[in-house]
């Protein structure tokens, strides 16, 4: 049985029909993950470990945002494609954008990041943090990197914190590029016939949204500041994604008649030799 590329579809985070709906950010329960928000706690007070003491601030939230949907229509455009029980999708690349606190110029995340599609029902697959039938597309780590904060003059800075307040973790860190070099292998699923009859897909980003480090401007005292994805001050990093997908289906029979040059070749020998 081979495969043919029936149609590639591509999606911009721009495009969202959603990015500026405020309840298309919300909270999903992940297994693994910072829930519930911790309780409140001074540096000053706090257990002291490896020499250092590391509070947690109060926030003003109560359970972390760590979920964008988005939402892409077809328009009609592909009203014309008939698919077959046994077609698949391929993720040909995309882009995951990081989640940054403007405040503390930081990355949100600090754990994974999950990209999920609506409706991935066939495809049989299992990840931990679902425990169940799963429409996981593609996950990737967040990976910790701390840089200097590098802006030594004008004080206070613009946010009113000092260098020495604001390290900066992950805060070049844009986002995560991943191209499938093997599509033949990886980042298959399987699709039924009605995949593409409802003319939207429906993605969703999870994000395991943490705590930003503050440094207290007193020695070896820290606090965890919790964070939460914020609507108005993020939607416009939520414009980095992209995803482009390959849709296969099998090679129907008659196709693969007249397109197979050797059985072609047979005939015609066979009609000249008449």
């Amino acid at each position: 049985m081979s495969y043919k590329q029936v149609c590639r579809l591509c999606f911009l985070g721009i495009d969202d029909e959603l990015k500026d709906d405020t309840s298309s950010v919300y909270s999903t329960n992940l297994n693994s993950s910072f829930y519930p928000v911790p309780a409140a706690v001074t540096a000053a007070t706090a257990t002291e470990y490896e020499s250092q003491k590391y509070g947690v601030k109060a926030v003003t939230f109560t359970q972390r945002n760590n979920t964008k949907r988005m939402r892409f229509s077809l328009n009609g455009g592909l009203n014309n494609i008939n698919l077959s029980n046994k077609a698949k999708i391929i993720i040909e690349s995309v882009t995951i954008p990081n989640i940054l606190s403007h405040t503390f110029k930081q990355s949100k995340c600090v754990n994974n990041i999950q990209l999920r599609l609506r409706g991935l029902s066939k495809n049989i697959s299992w990840d931990s943090t679902s425990k169940g039938k799963s429409t996981l597309l593609f996950s990737c780590p967040v990976f910790f990197n701390t840089q200097g904060y590098g802006d030594t003059t004008g004080t206070p800075l613009p946010d009113q914190y000092t260098a020495a307040q604001r390290p900066r973790i992950n805060a070049d860190n844009n986002g995560h590029l991943f191209i499938n070099t093997s599509p033949d292998t990886l980042y298959n699923f399987n699709i039924d016939d009605s995949f593409l009859k409802t003319g939207i897909f429906e993605f969703e980003l999870l994000y395991d949204i943490g705590n930003c480090i503050l440094n207290e401007s007193t020695a070896n005292q820290y606090s965890y500041v919790p964070q939460t994805i914020d609507f108005t001050n993020d939607k416009d990093d939520f414009e980095q994604f992209m995803i482009s997908i390959i849709v296969m289906d099998i090679e129907e029979e008659d196709d693969k008649l007249y397109n197979d040059k050797d059985l072609l070749n047979k005939i015609n020998n066979l009609i000249y030799r008449k």
